[in-house]
């Protein structure tokens, strides 16, 4: 098994130490199951980028205690992240929670924001690593010293993506908005604010961007229209914004379309023939 695959295994084994996803699991395993015809139809994988918010609220139990909103919302961020890894598999993309050994020590570095003397990086999200061709010719156990020793080499071959993963939409556009207006503008100088530490910065990665996914947990999506504040908030984030429902035009993009729009070169071909190969291989029971 080449690094990227190995680095794939235990971003997926780290979603079985958040009980949220553990516990809800047995129930979206099936609902997946059903949904793709035993994951061997590879057109209706890709497409669960439509009905992830379906999958999601088939676990839904009554109450909005606080307690149960933030399980709710690492779950969802598990959700997309078992998705996304899914939908890459035998690709030079891995998605991670933000798990310190699982993130490469540059990418840290050049995310993080410095504000004054304060150090912080932006809120759990997920992080997308497109690795350069090189790396699915290393065959090796992934270790965190190797893969931040091999992306802090490779560096401008690398692209990143955060990912910020909310479960309701209206009360949280404006966190992702002005996370990439920091990004974008690389800190203000003015008020002491820059992006980067110990020589790195997003400028660095042959690409990046940063992106918002929602449920949403509001029920009616028909009061979501291209002039509502919410929209308007993330409509011009540079990964975009997507939701677990079919897209809307001018609202939102169903996850399924975040591969094309921002990560199309961690593929060698269309994604359905490379979901086709993945299927022929039998690479997709480390998932289930």
């Amino acid at each position: 098994m080449n690094i990227i695959e190995t680095y794939r295994l235990d971003a997926m084994r780290n979603l079985q130490n958040v009980s949220s996803f553990s516990n809800s699991w047995r129930v979206w395993r099936q609902e997946i199951l059903d949904l793709t015809s035993g994951m061997q139809d590879a057109q209706s994988i890709f497409k669960l980028g439509d009905k992830l918010a379906y999958i999601f609220q088939s676990t839904n139990s009554s109450g909005r205690s606080q307690e149960s909103l933030s399980g709710g919302g690492a779950a969802w961020e598990c959700l997309v992240c078992w998705y996304m890894n899914t939908i890459f598999t035998g690709s030079r993309a891995v998605v991670t929670r933000p798990t310190s050994n699982l993130v490469p020590q540059a990418i840290k570095d050049a995310t993080c924001i410095v504000y004054g003397n304060a150090q912080t990086n932006t809120e759990s999200d997920l992080i997308v690593v497109s690795l350069p061709n090189l790396a699915s010719t290393i065959v090796r156990n992934y270790t965190p010293d190797y893969l931040s020793k091999f992306v802090a080499e490779n560096i401008s071959d690398v692209t990143v993506g955060i990912i910020q993963c909310k479960t309701n939409w209206n009360d949280n556009a404006q966190i992702p908005m002005l996370w990439d207006m920091v990004y974008r503008a690389e800190g203000f100088d003015g008020h002491s604010v820059r992006v980067g530490r110990n020589g790195y910065t997003p400028k660095n990665f042959k690409d990046f961007s940063y992106s918002f996914v929602t449920v949403p947990s509001q029920k009616d999506l028909s009061k979501f229209k291209s002039n509502s504040m919410s929209v308007k908030r993330v409509r011009n984030l540079s990964g975009g914004n997507y939701w677990g429902h079919k897209t809307k035009s001018d609202v939102a993009l169903s996850l399924s379309e975040i591969f094309n729009c921002n990560f199309g070169n961690a593929f060698d071909e269309n994604i359905i023939k490379h979901l086709n190969n993945v299927i022929q291989d039998n690479n997709l029971s480390f998932f289930l």
